[in-house]
């Protein structure tokens, strides 16, 4: 049965700006800079042309976020979310349940740890989760497969920082208001 699945792919990020190099080849402060780490040559007051590379690190790549529908573990999903940093996926049963699961075109929490893992995500977020289960019950069956697994309730967030920055985390009641003193009781 055909399922949709939605990927969020931030554009690679240019490398770090090598401010000694930059110096050194005598780049003055200022819209040169900046044009150099937009991916520009430039060329200096004495001729010389300084080329991006000389002065900027390796590429970094944008963050990538995938979230599927309502499906079962599938090789083309493993394919297409390989290295993700974040995998919202369908876990609506226990294993308890493969059966229904299979029957309903739905996953288990171990399954769609698989999925996780075999596709080196770097968290899973498991969602769609039937009402029998408590959320502690799932985790436990994924993280038993995939450790980096989260079950997200509502008004939870995930950060999603820059690989270089740190790994995604699940955050409590991350998209709660909070009160302002207007709304305060007095």
């Amino acid at each position: 049965m055909p399922a949709l699945g939605y990927a969020l792919v931030e554009e690679s990020r240019p490398g770090r700006f090598d401010l000694d190099a930059a110096t050194a080849l005598g780049v003055p402060d200022g819209p040169a800079r900046g044009a150099l780490q937009r991916g520009e040559a430039v060329t200096l007051a004495d001729g010389s042309v300084v080329h991006p590379e000389q002065v900027l690190g390796e590429t970094r790549a944008g963050r990538r976020v995938a979230v599927t529908g309502d499906t079962r573990p599938a090789a083309a999903v493993v394919e297409a979310v390989s290295g993700f940093d974040v995998l919202v996926h369908d876990a609506t049963f226990c294993a308890d349940e493969l059966d229904r699961a299979r029957e309903t075109g739905h996953s288990t929490a171990a399954e769609a740890a698989s999925v996780g893992r075999d596709a080196g995500v770097r968290l899973l977020a498991l969602t769609h989760i039937s009402s029998r289960y408590g959320g502690r019950d799932v985790e436990e069956e994924a993280c038993a497969v995939f450790p980096s697994t989260v079950v997200p309730r509502d008004f939870d967030t995930i950060e999603v920082p820059f690989p270089e920055r740190g790994e995604p985390r699940l955050v409590h009641r991350g998209a709660r208001v909070p009160r302002s003193r207007a709304e305060a009781p007095a």
